[in-house]
């Protein structure tokens, strides 16, 4: 149970127990809200609710010991949530973060959106390059951070990783390439098949060569882009087979295309990186905070 949840549990007592009251001035639905608490009451093997004919009538004597502690919690947490605001409008300056386009669109969109929206005091300025180049980028203090995958390959004494977001890599084609009648797919099928993928500059490159020579893959024909809606746009409207992150499928979505995954997987692992030193200053140890707090809470 998040905060969220425990924001509808007050909702539901301060409703007077109505349901459909409580899930309007929530602004979900109400059989969201009645799974809910089915979910929470199963999962912690407790009734918080007292019942009659199925409708919630009032609070057991464990529903109103967990009330008293949620009201105080919340107080605490809205306590924290107004200080870090006041904190924040207080701050003023520039940071730039390097991030790689195929995951500023999977994974960086809303919370970068957010940052700008709701901190107008701080210049985002976004530096748009393959890992590779933002590594270089890092290494020599044009940037305050760096959204890089494992490994970065770059000496630990002088950065600081933190993981943010892990997947693998897939296979995306059309849904009537032969390949799709296959739940996994091994390495070997790519064999003499036509593919699209990342220039040198990504490190998706990088990981998928060593791949092809550990399995001695030939593929029939090979094309490189930048671009990752480009590869999907070709594998999409030809024979080729594209090879992106899985979690690509959040932001593409296209009755045409399939997804197949590897019996033997290439990992994906996104970093949040910056460069360690004895002192931040108060801007960048915020943002980074604020970062770092935002993909905690999703994951």
């Amino acid at each position: 149970m998040d905060i969220r949840h425990l924001q509808y549990f007050v909702a539901i007592v301060k409703a007077d127990f109505n349901l459909s009251l409580a899930a309007k001035r929530l602004y979900i639905s109400q059989p969201a809200l009645s799974q809910f608490i089915k979910q929470f009451e199963d999962s912690e093997k407790v009734d918080l609710f007292e019942r009659y004919k199925g409708r919630l009538q009032g609070l057991t004597p464990t529903g109103e010991l967990f009330y008293e502690q949620v009201k105080q919690l919340l107080l605490q947490y809205n306590s924290m949530l107004t200080a870090i605001r006041e904190d924040a409008g207080q701050l003023k300056g520039k940071v730039r973060i390097g991030i790689p386009p195929l995951i500023l669109g999977a994974v960086f969109s809303d919370i970068i959106a957010d940052l700008i929206i709701n901190h107008p005091n701080i210049e985002v300025e976004i530096i748009e390059k393959g890992a590779y180049e933002l590594g270089r980028m890092f290494m020599v203090d044009e940037l305050d951070f760096a959204i890089l995958l494992d490994p970065t390959n770059i000496n630990p004494s002088i950065i600081d990783e933190h993981l943010i977001q892990q997947s693998e890599l897939s296979v995306f084609f059309h849904r009537e390439h032969p390949l799709a009648e296959k739940e996994k797919l091994t390495w070997l099928d790519l064999n003499d098949q036509m593919l699209a993928i990342f220039e040198p500059s990504f490190m998706i490159h990088h990981k998928l060569m060593k791949k092809f020579s550990e399995y001695n893959i030939q593929p029939q024909k090979c094309t490189m882009s930048a671009s990752w809606d480009f590869l999907l746009l070709l594998a999409t409207n030809s024979k080729f087979l594209t090879i992106l992150p899985s979690p690509i499928l959040d932001i593409y979505s296209n009755h045409n295309i399939v997804e197949r995954r590897f019996v033997d997987p290439i990992d994906w692992k996104v970093l949040l990186c910056h460069p360690k030193k004895d002192r931040y200053s108060k801007l960048h140890q915020y943002v980074f905070n604020y970062m770092l707090s935002y993909f905690k809470n999703k994951n």
